[in-house]
């Protein structure tokens, strides 16, 4: 029986975030089993760095969520994510989750290929910000493969099923999330990642920040990635990044670390830290 899990990345219960990710979920025909994970709920504390996770079947060692959460969305066959949008970005419980993706080499063994659907709700028109773009880290980086990004326009809780359109959509993803579905990028999106953001370089070219991409704007200002040689989301570059890079920074650091704490010896002593007064 396939397994189907929601991650639910809103406080707000029975929200659009919420609601979306349950329809879709919903829709998926045949029998399946169904889990739904409130992230805001899980205890995600920040990455140490320690880079242990790059060790194959190693767990992290923070004890905490992170790896439940990880643990559930390697048994899934398939991740259907429901991001609110706050300040112009995804909810802050999202990006402490993809920070703790050091060792995504090792994770996406579990993930590659399989299906996952993005649905992000905001609230105001032209306040979407730079969630779209920040959305895509996780599918991306577990090489999953990634039906729909799909932004929803819709304020208070349960409006976003108040439009037939979206109930109707949301259905047509969850019967289409085991088919051979694939988002095709926009006109005016990365080829690559999805992205919808761009960073103006000379000369006309511009670069994808989420996979590194290099393009060159049209007349039209229609960004043509056709010249590419480059995405780090490629096999060969998560492998370089994750699998040599990362590595070799951790050996790096044990060589240089009695020169290092040379380096930071003075500072100590300079105690500026303000804390609030306990209760």
């Amino acid at each position: 029986m396939k397994k189907v899990l929601g991650l639910v990345v809103s406080h707000r219960r029975l929200g659009n975030s919420e609601l979306l990710v349950r329809e879709i979920m919903g829709s998926v025909p045949g029998e399946c089993k169904l889990e739904l994970i409130r992230l805001p709920e899980m205890r995600l504390e920040s990455c140490r760095a320690c880079y242990r996770c790059l060790q194959p079947d190693t767990p992290c060692p923070l004890k905490d969520d992170f790896n439940f959460v990880m643990g559930r969305i390697k048994e899934a066959d398939a991740l259907v994510i429901g991001i609110p949008v706050y300040l112009l970005g995804p909810h802050g419980c999202y990006k402490m989750l993809c920070d703790r993706l050091v060792g995504a080499e090792n994770f996406s063994k579990h993930t590659e290929g399989k299906p996952c659907v993005i649905v992000i709700p905001y609230g105001q028109k032209g306040w979407e910000g730079y969630s779209r773009a920040a959305s895509l880290v996780l599918p991306r980086l577990l090489k999953m493969r990634l039906v729909d990004c799909w932004q929803v326009h819709a304020t208070l809780p349960g409006e976003s099923l108040l439009d037939a359109g979206n109930l109707e959509y949301a259905r047509v993803l969850g019967k289409d999330l085991f088919g051979s579905r694939e988002h095709r990028a926009g006109a005016r999106e990365c080829v690559y990642c999805g992205s919808d953001l761009f960073r103006l370089l000379a000369g006309r070219e511009v670069e994808c920040p989420i996979c590194g991409a290099r393009g060159v704007l049209d007349q039209d200002n229609l960004p043509d990635f056709s010249g590419a040689d480059y995405c780090r989301f490629s096999r060969e570059e998560m492998k370089e990044h994750f699998d040599v890079w990362l590595v070799e920074m951790k050996h790096r650091f044990l060589a240089e670390k009695d020169r290092l704490k040379e380096v930071q010896k003075s500072y100590p002593d300079k105690d500026w830290w303000v804390k609030p007064a306990l209760k």
